[in-house]
């Protein structure tokens, strides 16, 4: 049976604040390997506005649709291979990456991790990519190691907080850069050595002084463009630039980087995709290399046993109601934000299905 939900709608592309409108919508039974959840809270995302506005070029959606790529809630109906997990909390990337902005969503089984009862649904899909991509750059790709210099790029947004964490808990000195003086004193507050405000001083100049010339081993580019090739000339010696995202401009996703700097200069362009298949084999003869489900299982696995040491925590800049999802995602287009913006769906009189959040992690790590 399909369920009622209530979902903001792109209705055409355009500017968030124009194309949005909230509409009843159907979610269907979930397929093989996919679950549908009562929504608890859902995540503001750069790659939403990329969306709405029709310029992801490989996100390319015609209205009307639901945006949004990942949700949290309590699984409500179960399609073959995940029976298992109907009643329990989850976070995970929603089927045809659409339809996370919405009271119902369907969730696909490969992506999905569970949620302890000590973190609730908005901690949980605050943590869920951020934190899972910081992972699979710095310690899977990245090989990052004790002693490490690390430059972290807008390490005050969603991604680069988690990154700077996660870089300090694996024993790096971290470089990071912002665009104001307050987001680089919060970047500090997070645990970086070194901030940069990038609009007031040149970061390639700084990492030379940090490191006395040599340079940095890893640098963490979510923000791609003339970045990514000032990044360049700030690379140690066997140093490893990660190449996660393009948060400057996603056209430049589908434009070819120049590989002669990293000739010359002895580094590794290093890309990063974040997916999870439950088999990585039927991808391989298109160049394509995936994690398995058990491997993000087991990168989720050792996120949670940081953060429930206290060692990294989500990052929530701010919490926003339902209908307050346009101007927040204008916020979050014009820099305003800092962490990930985190939407809470209403408790059950109001939203079908949807429950109060049962974990809480600032009041776990009181408990501990």
């Amino acid at each position: 049976m399909t369920s009622p939900a209530t979902a903001w709608m792109v209705t055409h592309l355009g500017a968030p604040t124009d194309a949005l409108e909230i509409q009843a919508v159907e979610v269907g039974d979930p397929g093989a390997n996919q679950v549908r959840i009562a929504v608890e809270s859902f995540c503001l995302d750069f790659n939403d506005i990329d969306t709405i506005r029709g310029r992801y070029g490989l996100l390319k959606f015609e209205p009307p649709f639901v945006i949004g790529m990942a949700a949290a809630g309590t699984v409500e109906a179960t399609g073959p291979g995940c029976e298992g997990l109907l009643g329990r909390r989850v976070v995970g990337t929603t089927a045809g990456v659409q339809g996370a902005y919405a009271s119902v969503a369907l969730l696909e089984g490969a992506m999905l991790q569970q949620l302890p009862s000590w973190l609730s649904a908005a901690e949980g899909v605050a943590m869920y990519f951020p934190y899972q991509v910081s992972y699979l750059a710095l310690r899977v790709r990245g090989r990052i190691a004790p002693g490490d210099v690390v430059l972290v790029h807008a390490a005050a947004g969603g991604v680069g907080s988690a990154a700077v964490q996660l870089a300090k808990a694996f024993g790096a000195t971290v470089i990071g850069t912002a665009g104001t003086d307050e987001k680089v004193e919060f970047c500090r507050s997070l645990g970086a050595d070194f901030g940069v405000n990038y609009r007031a001083e040149d970061f390639v100049a700084v990492v030379d002084d940090v490191t006395n010339g040599r340079g940095v081993d890893v640098a963490f580019d979510t923000v791609g463009g003339a970045v990514t090739t000032d990044t360049f000339r700030a690379m140690a010696f066997n140093g490893r630039h990660l190449i996660i995202g393009f948060a400057s401009g996603i056209e430049a996703e589908e434009r070819p980087l120049p590989i002669q700097p990293s000739i010359y200069g002895n580094f590794d362009l290093v890309g990063i995709c974040f997916a999870y298949v439950d088999s990585p084999r039927p991808a391989r003869p298109f160049g394509m290399n995936f994690l398995s489900t058990a491997q993000g299982i087991e990168i989720w696995s050792r996120i949670l046993q940081l953060a429930r040491a206290g060692t990294i925590r989500p990052v929530i800049g701010r919490q926003i109601e339902f209908t307050d999802v346009p101007a927040g995602l204008e916020a979050l287009e014009r820099r305003e934000t800092t962490g990930r913006t985190v939407v809470r769906m209403l408790p059950d009189g109001d939203r079908a299905g949807a429950r109060r959040d049962s974990g809480d992690f600032a009041q776990h790590r009181a408990r501990t």
